[in-house]
């Protein structure tokens, strides 16, 4: 997979750190809430339906989506997640630096589903 055109980053993305809340009173379910580390612009590839030779698997999770973006030097790592602007959640399983030349990165996930169901989270 080349390197994106600038023209090619046409989906808006959130990477966001999930952090733990207090119960909601009577209640011993835990809650989260996310905090916006990163808000950019990213190309996307997903792999669903894809050939068992394409797919890739990551510790035994399947990625699901590649989000292609420009090199950052905020931190941020694979307990973090992407958020779309539909409020899709995906689990960041890892993040690549392409050709270790510190333009791109992609970031490989697993789709979690939407921030507003408790199960996804």
């Amino acid at each position: 997979m080349a390197a994106p055109k600038l023209g090619d980053l046409q989906t808006s993305i959130q990477v966001v750190r999930r952090d733990l809340r207090v119960p909601s009173p009577g209640s011993a379910e835990p809650r989260h809430a996310y905090a916006v580390i990163l808000t950019t612009r990213a190309q996307v590839k997903s792999r669903t339906g894809a050939t068992e030779f394409s797919r890739v698997d990551i510790n035994g999770k399947q990625s699901t989506h590649t989000f292609t973006i420009r090199w950052t030097s905020l931190p941020f790592d694979v307990r973090h997640r992407v958020r779309d602007a539909r409020g899709q959640l995906f689990q960041i399983l890892s993040v690549e630096n392409v050709d270790l030349g510190n333009e791109w990165m992609r970031i490989h996930c697993s789709n979690q589903g939407s921030d507003e169901v408790e199960a996804a989270r």
